[in-house]
């Protein structure tokens, strides 16, 4: 949210405010009570954009980062003991590929960890009987999955922050331009009906309504003048 946003955003709450607290005034007109309910929906939208916006992906990328260490200390543990029971049969393929490195993993990108963890499991559970007598046993091959899973997912978490931050950005300026067109062509016009029979509502509506800047000053020259 930009700065003349965020200063027609403020002018909108004041602006509901005194529509808020003055509803016997106006709640007989139902044009104004269609009006005022789209206003508050607009309000309520505008505050879910905002909050994606704002929203700190930071969280995300170090639950990720924290899901990969998990993941890659668990896969190499298995990977040492599916290591020596393919030494110890003479299975040099599968020891060749079960002799990995932290600092292999973890120069992988996101997807490429992921699945050379997932070899390890994969290879851990087909031969998961005879690995009863080097340390693995089910529940072990069961846990490196839901490690390997619950980081699949993680991954595009950060990415999907970003869209959605730009997304709420293209949806923050269009819920602001319906808003002023509700102001200025629709409840401004409205309130003005009651001039003689509430002045002093008319006059703290439209105070209300007075855009100040990021300077301080007041520039209402959307709001049609009372």
């Amino acid at each position: 949210m930009n700065q003349v946003q965020e200063n027609r955003m403020s002018m909108a709450y004041a602006a509901i405010q005194v529509l808020d607290q003055n509803t016997l005034i106006w709640n007989g007109v139902p044009a104004m009570v269609q009006a005022h309910t789209e206003f508050k929906a607009n309000l309520t939208a505008l505050e879910g954009a905002v909050a994606k916006q704002v929203a700190d992906i930071k969280g995300h990328a170090k639950d990720k980062a924290a899901a990969e260490e998990k993941m890659i200390i668990k896969a190499l543990a298995m990977a040492g003991s599916v290591m020596a029971f393919a030494t110890v049969n003479n299975d040099n393929g599968l020891a060749d590929s079960m002799d990995i490195t932290p600092s292999e993993l973890n120069r992988y990108r996101d997807s490429v960890v992921a699945q050379r963890c997932q070899t390890v499991h994969d290879a851990a559970n087909t031969n998961i009987v005879a690995l009863a007598a080097f340390g693995i046993l089910p529940a072990d091959v069961t846990a490196l999955q839901a490690l390997i899973d619950g980081y699949v997912a993680l991954i595009p978490q950060p990415r999907n922050m970003i869209t959605a931050r730009k997304g709420a950005t293209a949806e923050i300026g269009a819920l602001v331009r319906d808003t002023m067109k509700l102001l200025n062509r629709r409840i401004d016009r409205l309130i003005k009906q009651f001039n003689f029979s509430n002045p002093e509502f008319v006059k703290q509506y439209f105070d209300a309504r007075i855009i100040i800047d990021q300077h301080g000053q007041k520039d209402n020259s959307e709001a049609v003048a009372a």
